[in-house]
């Protein structure tokens, strides 16, 4: 982690309405967090490999995927983190409804969290907060 009690985020999100809510609750809870957004799986790999334009950024401490993305999905993703073990960090997924959490539980996907959309503060603290591998800590400005 970046700072003795932040988070880096990578979201991994194609649809701008659901990436600028995000970016909008952030803002109005007044959350330092830093969050990184990626549109694809191509985008989120050259991200976590450090690729150009990406060779700068820091390695997040978790990602937030959109499972339903254009051309390969966010399995596709999850399938690359789990062939790369060194790589893996906690991935919370961004379903749409509680039904479709269920059905992603049946197919023993490698996540450590889910989070329906659209995405509240609470909840998504809640899901980070039961990652045991991180001491998260939502950062606001008083």
């Amino acid at each position: 982690m970046t700072g003795a009690d932040t988070v880096e985020f990578l979201l991994v999100q194609d649809d701008p309405p659901e990436e600028l809510y995000i970016r909008e609750m952030l803002e109005t809870h007044k959350v330092l967090n830093r969050v990184h957004i990626v549109r694809t799986v191509p985008q989120a790999l050259a991200f976590l490999r450090r690729d150009p334009p990406y060779a700068h950024v820091p390695a997040p401490d978790v990602i937030l995927l959109d499972i339903n993305l254009p051309g390969r999905d966010g399995r596709h993703l999850l399938r690359h983190l789990g062939n790369h073990p060194a790589a893996v960090m906690p991935v919370v997924l961004l379903v749409d409804s509680p039904v479709a959490e269920r059905i992603l539980r049946r197919e023993n996907l490698p996540v450590q969290g889910y989070a329906t959309k659209p995405v509240d503060l609470a909840c998504l603290s809640s899901v980070v907060r039961s990652l045991d591998s991180l001491a998260f800590v939502v950062l606001k400005l008083d």
